[in-house]
């Protein structure tokens, strides 16, 4: 038996602690690997989500060391002993969990003594998602997340949360304007993160200057905000802001059209609802980018796994107040 965070109810919509869940068993023929789990980092669609839709377990990010690897991993280079952080398959809020080696990366040997287990844990979510936001944006060019023209402008919108952070932090290097929309509080945050202006959302006539002052300005918008749960809608009002050739408007969330278009392959050519792939290049690529700068993940806070520390973690997620990441010290 080991100790995690459940989905429990008739839907599976409530969060609870427990220290009889069955530890995990890997599929010895399968591409998986058995993970002590170090830490484990927390996202809305965590709370969001019930359980009869992504299952009983809770949490997709984390950070752990490989106990055991299943026999179709020679690609992977996976070693038991090794330390890896990304996605879990069958929830990461557990003392163990099951991963997909190829949504996993083995933490550089010159980067463990950098980086902490709780930072590492941060990437695969919040992370990947504002980068593959960036890439459709042409802003981080692949393979190599490098762009020879760095006078490109970025809009980040909902900038102080997880996600709007690490856009931040990930296009840094990459854009000579950014600017962010977030709460006028956390506007030195967001500058220390990378932005280089910022506006005030609760200030409804600075915010409306600006929509109106920024037509046709930005070769990218990375919207964070729109449909996360207190009313907002960006989409519409940040189009007019795109450059007329190869502007980028995309969004983490949106209305049940725009997911439907997602879903049925039929989004308009600069309107992008993302919906995150994990894999192995891209969290690489990402430590490789915050190493190159300096930046680490911004964390909130960190808590104990206990049921008191779970309560204490959603209850602030839910507040959507949050400054950064959540993150479980779990082992």
């Amino acid at each position: 038996m080991m100790k995690a965070a459940v989905r429990t109810g008739v839907l599976g919509t409530t969060v609870s602690f427990t220290d009889q869940a069955k530890r995990p068993k890997l599929n010895s023929k399968r591409a998986d690997v058995l993970i002590k789990v170090h830490a484990a980092s927390i996202n809305p669609v965590d709370y969001k989500v019930p359980g009869f839709m992504i299952g009983k377990m809770i949490g997709m990010d984390f950070c752990g060391t490989v106990e055991q690897v299943g026999s179709d991993t020679s690609s992977s280079n996976i070693q038991v002993g090794d330390l890896v952080y990304g996605h879990a398959s069958q929830g990461s809020l557990a003392e163990y969990t099951i991963a997909p080696t190829q949504s996993i990366a083995k933490a550089p040997s010159d980067v463990k003594k950098s980086w902490k287990a709780t930072e590492l844990a941060t990437l695969n979510v919040a992370y990947q998602s504002a980068l593959q936001c960036l890439k459709q944006g042409n802003i981080i060019i692949e393979p190599s997340g490098k762009d020879n023209n760095n006078e490109k402008s970025v809009l980040v919108i909902g900038a102080s949360g997880g996600c709007g952070i690490a856009a931040l932090q990930l296009c840094r290097s990459r854009a000579k304007k950014i600017v962010a929309i977030c709460s006028g509080k956390n506007s030195q945050l967001v500058k220390d993160m990378g932005a280089t202006d910022v506006v005030d959302y609760t200030n409804e006539e600075e915010l409306s200057a600006f929509f109106r002052g920024n037509v046709g300005k930005f070769d990218c918008v990375v919207d964070a905000a729109t449909n996360s749960g207190g009313g907002e809608d960006y989409w519409k009002r940040s189009l007019p802001l795109l450059i007329n050739t190869g502007g980028q408007y995309t969004s983490l969330n949106g209305s049940a059209t725009k997911w439907l278009r997602a879903f049925s392959g039929m989004q308009k050519p600069n309107e992008t609802l993302i919906m995150c792939k994990q894999n192995t290049a891209d969290l690489e690529l990402i430590v490789q980018m915050l190493e190159a700068t300096g930046d680490r993940p911004h964390i909130s806070k960190i808590v104990q796994f206990s049921k008191q520390g779970l309560e204490e973690a959603f209850e602030l997620l839910k507040s959507r107040r949050t400054r950064g990441k959540i993150v479980f010290e779990i082992v």
